[in-house]
């Protein structure tokens, strides 16, 4: 299994990551938060503290908790070190990254994004 970095998370499974919803074209889903507990082509699915929500990938910016070393200090572009909120968080000694995705970068069934990666629109 090789290492979820901010570049690679889009190509990467999505299950059991933290995510919370940055933006959205709907606002009442901004903000919500939880473990991926599911994804779809289209939606992905969190288990919040209030149950579960499905949130349409499309129109929707996710922020992704990366801990480890895929929060190394060197990460590109996207990466935030902070969330969106502001407020800095440390989790029991480990590195922790904010990284921010478009949904529209997510559009496609989960098991195609991670064998061909994202980068091309055309399947």
């Amino acid at each position: 299994m090789t290492t979820i970095t901010p570049e690679s998370l889009p190509r990467h499974e999505l299950l059991g990551l933290h995510a919370r919803v940055a933006a959205d074209t709907d606002q009442s889903r901004v903000g919500i938060a939880g473990r991926v507990v599911d994804e779809t082509m289209q939606t992905v699915v969190l288990r919040t503290a209030s149950g579960v929500s499905q949130v349409p990938k499309k129109g929707a910016t996710f922020e992704f908790r990366l801990t480890d070393e895929a929060a190394a200090p060197d990460n590109g572009v996207g990466t935030a070190f902070k969330p969106a909120g502001g407020e800095t968080r440390q989790t029991t000694g480990e590195s922790v990254a904010y990284v921010t995705v478009d949904g529209g970068r997510l559009l496609s069934r989960p098991e195609r994004r991670s064998e061909n990666g994202v980068d091309s629109k055309w399947r």
